[in-house]
Protein backbone atom coordinates (compact mmCIF):
# COMPACT_ATOMS: atom_id res chain seq x y z
CA UNK A 1 0.00 0.00 0.00
CA UNK A 2 1.40 3.43 -0.99
CA UNK A 3 1.74 6.25 1.54
CA UNK A 4 -1.12 8.13 -0.17
CA UNK A 5 -3.40 5.09 0.01
CA UNK A 6 -2.40 4.51 3.62
CA UNK A 7 -3.33 8.09 4.57
CA UNK A 8 -6.65 7.74 2.76
CA UNK A 9 -7.48 4.49 4.58
CA UNK A 10 -6.56 6.05 7.92
CA UNK A 11 -8.69 9.07 7.15
CA UNK A 12 -11.73 6.93 6.37
CA UNK A 13 -11.13 4.97 9.56
CA UNK A 14 -11.07 8.14 11.68
CA UNK A 15 -14.22 9.50 10.03
CA UNK A 16 -15.95 6.19 10.74
CA UNK A 17 -14.70 6.20 14.33
CA UNK A 18 -15.97 9.74 14.93
CA UNK A 19 -19.41 8.93 13.50
CA UNK A 20 -19.63 5.79 15.59
CA UNK A 21 -18.53 7.61 18.74
CA UNK A 22 -21.19 10.32 18.27
CA UNK A 23 -23.88 7.66 17.68
CA UNK A 24 -22.83 5.82 20.85
CA UNK A 25 -23.01 9.00 22.92
CA UNK A 26 -26.51 9.71 21.64
CA UNK A 27 -27.66 6.21 22.72
CA UNK A 28 -25.86 6.08 26.06
CA UNK A 29 -23.32 3.50 24.89
CA UNK A 30 -19.55 3.27 25.27
CA UNK A 31 -17.63 0.91 23.01
CA UNK A 32 -15.17 2.95 20.96
CA UNK A 33 -12.79 4.84 23.22
CA UNK A 34 -9.40 3.24 23.87
CA UNK A 35 -8.79 2.54 27.55
CA UNK A 36 -5.77 1.62 29.68
CA UNK A 37 -6.37 1.19 33.40
CA UNK A 38 -3.94 1.22 36.32
CA UNK A 39 -4.29 -2.57 36.30
CA UNK A 40 -2.96 -2.83 32.76
CA UNK A 41 -0.17 -0.37 33.48
CA UNK A 42 1.00 -2.43 36.45
CA UNK A 43 0.58 -5.94 35.03
CA UNK A 44 2.96 -6.48 32.10
CA UNK A 45 1.15 -9.48 30.63
CA UNK A 46 -2.24 -7.73 30.41
CA UNK A 47 -2.86 -5.18 27.68
CA UNK A 48 -5.17 -2.20 27.32
CA UNK A 49 -8.56 -2.14 25.60
CA UNK A 50 -8.98 -1.41 21.91
CA UNK A 51 -12.31 -2.15 20.25
CA UNK A 52 -12.65 -4.60 17.37
CA UNK A 53 -14.61 -2.97 14.53
CA UNK A 54 -18.17 -4.29 14.44
CA UNK A 55 -18.24 -4.83 10.68
CA UNK A 56 -14.93 -6.70 10.77
CA UNK A 57 -16.15 -8.80 13.69
CA UNK A 58 -19.32 -9.85 11.88
CA UNK A 59 -17.22 -10.98 8.91
CA UNK A 60 -14.91 -12.91 11.23
CA UNK A 61 -17.84 -14.65 12.89
CA UNK A 62 -19.47 -15.56 9.57
CA UNK A 63 -16.29 -17.44 8.55
CA UNK A 64 -16.43 -19.91 11.46
CA UNK A 65 -17.92 -23.22 10.22
CA UNK A 66 -20.32 -23.75 13.12
CA UNK A 67 -24.07 -23.36 13.56
CA UNK A 68 -24.32 -20.27 15.81
CA UNK A 69 -27.71 -21.32 17.18
CA UNK A 70 -26.07 -24.50 18.50
CA UNK A 71 -22.81 -22.92 19.69
CA UNK A 72 -21.44 -20.86 22.57
CA UNK A 73 -19.06 -17.92 22.11
CA UNK A 74 -16.53 -16.49 24.57
CA UNK A 75 -14.61 -13.25 24.01
CA UNK A 76 -11.38 -13.60 26.00
CA UNK A 77 -10.45 -10.04 26.92
CA UNK A 78 -13.90 -8.69 26.14
CA UNK A 79 -13.37 -5.10 27.27
CA UNK A 80 -16.51 -3.06 26.71
CA UNK A 81 -18.39 -5.82 24.91
CA UNK A 82 -18.58 -5.01 21.19
CA UNK A 83 -17.69 -8.58 20.14
CA UNK A 84 -20.32 -10.00 22.49
CA UNK A 85 -22.85 -7.73 20.84
CA UNK A 86 -21.84 -8.96 17.38
CA UNK A 87 -21.96 -12.62 18.46
CA UNK A 88 -25.46 -12.22 19.87
CA UNK A 89 -26.61 -10.42 16.73
CA UNK A 90 -25.06 -13.27 14.70
CA UNK A 91 -27.32 -15.76 16.47
CA UNK A 92 -25.04 -17.49 18.97
CA UNK A 93 -27.05 -19.43 21.54
CA UNK A 94 -24.80 -18.45 24.44
CA UNK A 95 -22.42 -15.49 24.63
CA UNK A 96 -20.04 -14.35 27.35
CA UNK A 97 -17.02 -12.15 27.82
CA UNK A 98 -14.04 -12.62 30.12
CA UNK A 99 -11.87 -9.80 31.40
CA UNK A 100 -9.56 -9.09 34.32
CA UNK A 101 -10.61 -5.44 34.57
CA UNK A 102 -13.83 -4.99 36.58
CA UNK A 103 -14.22 -1.37 35.42
CA UNK A 104 -14.28 -2.44 31.76
CA UNK A 105 -16.77 -5.17 32.64
CA UNK A 106 -19.05 -2.64 34.34
CA UNK A 107 -19.11 -0.68 31.07
CA UNK A 108 -19.79 -3.89 29.11
CA UNK A 109 -22.69 -4.78 31.42
CA UNK A 110 -24.16 -1.29 31.01
CA UNK A 111 -23.84 -1.56 27.21
CA UNK A 112 -25.61 -4.94 27.20
CA UNK A 113 -28.40 -3.60 29.42
CA UNK A 114 -28.89 -0.57 27.17
CA UNK A 115 -29.14 -2.84 24.13
CA UNK A 116 -31.28 -5.41 25.97
CA UNK A 117 -28.80 -8.17 25.11
CA UNK A 118 -28.21 -11.23 27.26
CA UNK A 119 -24.46 -11.75 27.65
CA UNK A 120 -22.57 -12.83 30.74
CA UNK A 121 -19.62 -10.64 31.78
CA UNK A 122 -17.08 -12.64 33.80
CA UNK A 123 -14.33 -11.09 35.91
CA UNK A 124 -11.43 -13.56 35.98
CA UNK A 125 -7.80 -14.14 35.14
CA UNK A 126 -7.82 -15.96 31.79
CA UNK A 127 -4.96 -18.22 32.90
CA UNK A 128 -6.98 -19.39 35.91
CA UNK A 129 -10.52 -19.49 34.50
CA UNK A 130 -12.19 -22.88 34.89
CA UNK A 131 -15.23 -22.47 32.64
CA UNK A 132 -13.79 -22.83 29.13
CA UNK A 133 -15.60 -26.13 28.65
CA UNK A 134 -18.90 -24.28 28.32
CA UNK A 135 -17.87 -22.66 25.03
CA UNK A 136 -17.09 -23.70 21.46
CA UNK A 137 -15.79 -20.54 19.77
CA UNK A 138 -13.18 -18.24 21.34
CA UNK A 139 -12.12 -14.77 20.21
CA UNK A 140 -8.78 -13.08 20.93
CA UNK A 141 -7.44 -9.65 20.03
CA UNK A 142 -4.17 -9.73 22.00
CA UNK A 143 -5.59 -9.07 25.47
CA UNK A 144 -2.37 -10.32 27.10
CA UNK A 145 1.21 -11.42 26.46
CA UNK A 146 2.89 -14.60 25.29
CA UNK A 147 3.09 -16.57 28.54
CA UNK A 148 -0.64 -16.07 29.23
CA UNK A 149 -1.49 -17.08 25.66
CA UNK A 150 0.45 -20.30 26.17
CA UNK A 151 -1.43 -21.08 29.38
CA UNK A 152 -4.82 -20.27 27.87
CA UNK A 153 -4.17 -22.38 24.76
CA UNK A 154 -3.40 -25.33 27.03
CA UNK A 155 -6.44 -24.69 29.25
CA UNK A 156 -8.75 -24.76 26.23
CA UNK A 157 -7.38 -28.20 25.34
CA UNK A 158 -7.83 -29.37 28.94
CA UNK A 159 -11.47 -28.27 28.76
CA UNK A 160 -12.16 -31.11 26.32
CA UNK A 161 -12.07 -33.40 29.37
CA UNK A 162 -15.11 -31.51 30.61
CA UNK A 163 -16.90 -31.48 27.24
CA UNK A 164 -15.51 -33.15 24.14
CA UNK A 165 -16.13 -30.87 21.15
CA UNK A 166 -14.35 -29.04 18.36
CA UNK A 167 -12.63 -25.94 19.72
CA UNK A 168 -12.50 -22.96 17.35
CA UNK A 169 -10.22 -19.98 17.94
CA UNK A 170 -10.62 -16.68 16.08
CA UNK A 171 -7.41 -14.69 16.53
CA UNK A 172 -7.32 -11.17 15.12
CA UNK A 173 -3.85 -9.67 14.55
CA UNK A 174 -2.20 -12.94 15.69
CA UNK A 175 1.04 -11.71 17.29
CA UNK A 176 1.31 -14.90 19.36
CA UNK A 177 -0.38 -17.30 16.97
CA UNK A 178 2.56 -19.67 17.17
CA UNK A 179 1.52 -20.50 20.75
CA UNK A 180 -1.62 -22.18 19.40
CA UNK A 181 0.35 -23.97 16.70
CA UNK A 182 2.90 -25.25 19.22
CA UNK A 183 0.04 -26.61 21.34
CA UNK A 184 -1.30 -28.64 18.42
CA UNK A 185 -4.07 -26.42 17.03
CA UNK A 186 -4.58 -26.65 13.28
CA UNK A 187 -4.54 -23.45 11.24
CA UNK A 188 -7.64 -23.65 9.05
CA UNK A 189 -7.63 -20.31 7.25
CA UNK A 190 -6.37 -16.71 7.24
CA UNK A 191 -8.50 -13.72 6.30
CA UNK A 192 -6.76 -10.42 5.45
CA UNK A 193 -7.83 -7.07 6.86
CA UNK A 194 -6.47 -4.52 4.40
CA UNK A 195 -7.76 -1.56 6.43
CA UNK A 196 -5.28 -2.39 9.20
CA UNK A 197 -2.68 -4.42 7.28
CA UNK A 198 -3.20 -7.54 9.37
CA UNK A 199 -5.02 -10.89 9.28
CA UNK A 200 -7.40 -13.04 11.26
CA UNK A 201 -6.39 -16.65 11.83
CA UNK A 202 -8.79 -19.49 12.50
CA UNK A 203 -7.46 -22.37 14.56
CA UNK A 204 -9.18 -25.70 15.22
CA UNK A 205 -8.45 -28.17 17.98
CA UNK A 206 -10.63 -31.12 16.91
CA UNK A 207 -12.67 -33.14 19.33
CA UNK A 208 -11.19 -36.42 20.51
CA UNK A 209 -12.18 -39.48 18.51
Amino acid sequence: MSQHESLRVRGRRWVKFFGQYVDERLHGLDFSLFYVSDLHRKVDEFHGYSMTDAGAMRKMLSAVPVAPAESAFLDVGCGKGMCMRCALESGYAKVAGLDLDEHLLSIARRNMERLKLNAQCIQANAAEFQGYGDYDVFYFYNPFGRSIFHQVAEKLIESQKTRNRDIWVIYYHPVFGDEFEKSGYLLQKELPDTTRDTVTRYYLYPKAA
